[in-house]
């Protein structure tokens, strides 16, 4: 008898998948009030940098900044109104 291989699971976002990985969150938990006062005084360089850091690039692969932060808030909202 063969021992089935074990299924991974994909935590890749699908394209209507608002969910993030656990990691992703972490990420953006850990770089929230950066980012939060980049926004408030309009600054886009220090959005860029972290959008172009190699940990962002490794866990949101192509998904751009602005549509990961948007997970992100979405994922925050839901929590709120809990």
């Amino acid at each position: 008898m063969a021992i089935p291989k074990p299924q991974t699971q994909n935590r890749a976002l699908s394209e209507n998948d608002w969910t993030l990985t656990p990691e992703q969150i972490l990420f953006l938990m850990q770089q929230h009030n950066v980012i939060e006062t980049a926004f408030a005084s309009d600054d886009l360089e220090l959005l860029r940098t972290i959008a172009a850091s190699k940990d962002f690039m490794s866990l949101f692969g192509d998904m751009g900044f602005d549509e990961a932060y948007d997970h992100y808030e979405t994922m925050l909202e839901s929590v709120d109104a809990t």
